[in-house]
């Protein structure tokens, strides 16, 4: 199964452990004013090109965020019973590759600050992470 199928099995299933888990993309891309047409300029274009001027870089996210990220609403006792907060989840889907170190960090320190995270290869290790098992 391709690691972006698995990704959308894994959302479904969260979704069914009442979690609601958003897709996060990290990277760069180019912004800038895109031109269809050059009057006037011979430029030299082949399929599926476009000319980007006053080109400059967005980047998303950040440096080892995981692939998803949300929450789970969990209910807190003592002092405010019946309230019901959200628990922030991160979840880094792999298709039998090993998270970076990047990664590796982030999911760590959501742990450490008593969110939920971990690398998820299948459905029971998606599980395990909602369900604060791991």
């Amino acid at each position: 199964m391709a690691e972006a199928d698995l990704m959308r099995l894994l959302q479904r299933l969260a979704s069914q452990l009442g979690a609601r888990l958003f897709r996060q993309n990290v990277g760069q891309a180019w912004v800038g004013k895109v031109e269809h047409g050059f009057p006037g300029k011979r430029v030299m274009l082949g399929k599926g090109d476009i000319v980007i001027r006053n080109a400059r870089p967005f980047h998303a996210g950040v440096a080892g965020m995981s692939d998803l990220g949300g929450w789970m609403p969990v209910e807190v006792t003592a002092d405010m019973i019946g309230s019901t907060v959200a628990l922030y989840v991160q979840v880094e889907v792999k298709d039998g590759a090993r998270p970076t170190k990047e990664q590796t960090a982030w999911i760590e320190a959501v742990n450490k600050a008593g969110g939920r995270a971990g690398v998820a290869h299948n459905e029971s290790e998606l599980a395990q992470i909602i369900r604060g098992k791991r």
